[in-house]
């Protein structure tokens, strides 16, 4: 345990002074969502982490600070003017909380600009600070992503020597078992798969990029089928040849005309 001397020396005051300092700044930490909110994009978060201090009553045992739960934090999906890309939130999910070095609430309530483009926008964006407060928990922001290793993701592109490599890819979608995901690779070709199983590719040079139908044939046998048993119920006239395209057509396999249709990989 340490000692404290009665009479401090400047630098050491100095130096409690910079650790007070310290604690009192706030940069990042991780957070779990409690609550979501997806009309106005903000969540109620719990901050992952406790804070430890020196206790100040000088016996040299530690204090551990439970932080209070942040309301209404804006969550920040990548964003550019009407371009944007989003996904579902629930409640437990990770986030990585940025604290902004001023108060940002009065910014993002102001609609003076919400009708207005371009220049001029950014040139009338500015506001007043709502309090003088900085680098406190109350000016965070949340940004997704961050999670614990054991929710690491199961799909994610594999790792490559360089950036031209082939099996290099930009992957979006769910990481269940059976989830759906896209795969954008450099080379031009595209793929979306369900689970294991591609549905769709996109092989760079077809023509004007049309995709080539990978798991289809079921859906195509579903339409088949339906038409087969239109044609089993319906009456031919007698002597039009209807009896013997009928005849024909029951004969016909439905899985066997979609496989063939679509050249299944």
């Amino acid at each position: 345990m340490p000692e404290f001397s009665p009479f401090p020396t400047d630098e050491e005051l100095w130096e409690e002074r910079a650790t007070d300092l310290r604690a009192s700044i706030h940069v990042a930490m991780p957070g779990r969502i409690q609550s979501y909110d997806p009309v106005h994009q903000v969540a109620d978060i719990i901050i992952g982490v406790k804070d430890s201090l020196i206790d100040p009553e000088g016996d040299g045992e530690y204090m551990h600070l439970n932080y209070p739960v942040l309301p209404a934090v804006p969550i920040l999906f990548p964003r550019m003017g009407r371009w944007f890309m989003a996904m579902s939130v629930e409640p437990g999910d990770a986030v990585q909380l940025l604290f902004n070095s001023s108060a940002i609430g009065v910014w993002r309530r102001s609609t003076r600009v919400d009708n207005i483009e371009g220049l001029q926008r950014a040139l009338q964006g500015i506001t007043l600070v709502g309090d003088v407060a900085r680098h406190h928990i109350t000016h965070a922001v949340a940004v997704l992503g961050l999670e614990t290793y054991g929710r690491a993701l199961n799909h994610a592109p594999p790792a490559v020597q360089s950036a031209d490599a082939a099996a290099g890819c930009m992957a979006l979608g769910h990481d269940s078992a059976e989830g759906t995901r896209v795969s954008i690779y450099r080379g031009g070709r595209v793929e979306v798969t369900h689970g294991a199983d591609p549905v769709v590719k996109i092989e760079a040079g077809t023509p004007a990029g049309a995709p080539e139908p990978v798991a289809l044939a079921s859906l195509v046998d579903g339409i088949v089928s339906s038409l087969k048993q239109h044609i089993a119920n319906w009456t031919p006239v007698p002597n039009d040849g209807g009896a013997s395209l009928k005849a024909h057509i029951a004969t016909w396999n439905p899985a066997s005309t979609a496989a063939t249709f679509l050249k299944a990989k």
